[in-house]
């Protein structure tokens, strides 16, 4: 299981990217598009349905996302093979995006209010999700089944997600902070819980804390 921990340094890069996204498209036929694979040709609508995005029209024979309900988002892993998306109650699933077989669901239900932030690590390992309370969720997508990591993030819904393809640290955007970043990757964020515990326990504090087991450096080489 990956350790999630606090980061304090900002990513021009992210705020760059968010910055640059495009507004949300409506096809021809007035249904909201909800996330576009990473070829940029094929797109999934509300409706559930697959688009191909050189001709506006939906794409047949392929049963894409289907039993959902109305989807509000979605997100492509950069590999593009698996999906994300959640419905207008909140439903959030993942999706194998080239067989079109259900992973998981990751939450039942949820706000009916606000639109979920999604967003897949570079790499795919990590999925993270803002519900609108004002935290984050992050689930590994090899173990969808196990609980996801839960960050809190403030008292507002989630604006956007993005995770830094230089380090893999967490982005978090809301209402009143611009980028709020976190440590994603298992040795910076050891080496950070490290260095605010400057330098793990002593062998005086082990033998304080666990009597009866015998000392083991908690951090470094």
């Amino acid at each position: 299981m990956r350790t999630l921990s606090l980061h304090g340094l900002t990513d021009r890069a992210w705020r760059g990217r968010a910055a640059a996204e495009p507004a949300r498209r409506v096809t021809g036929h007035g249904t909201e598009v909800v996330a576009v694979d990473p070829t940029g040709r094929t797109a999934v609508t509300a409706e559930d349905e697959l688009l191909d995005m050189a001709t506006d029209r939906r794409i047949k024979g392929v049963a894409g996302v289907t039993g959902e309900d109305l989807l509000t988002a979605g997100a492509f892993a950069a590999d593009g093979d698996r999906l994300a998306v959640a419905d207008h109650l909140g439903r959030l699933t993942l999706w194998n995006a080239r067989t079109w077989h259900r992973i998981a669901v990751l939450r039942a239900t949820g706000s009916t209010l606000h639109k979920v932030a999604l967003a897949f690590s570079a790499d795919g390992s990590l999925l993270a999700a803002g519900p609108a309370d004002g935290s984050v969720q992050v689930w590994e997508t090899d173990s969808p089944t196990l609980a996801p990591a839960t960050l809190p993030a403030g008292d507002d819904p989630v604006l956007a997600l993005g995770f830094s393809a230089r380090d893999g640290a967490l982005h978090i955007t809301t209402p009143h902070l611009a980028d709020r970043t976190v440590a994603s990757a298992p040795v910076r964020a050891a080496a950070e819980v490290c260095a605010r515990a400057e330098g793990g326990l002593t062998e005086a504090e082990w033998r304080l804390h666990f009597p009866s087991t015998s000392y083991r450096r908690t951090c470094g080489p």
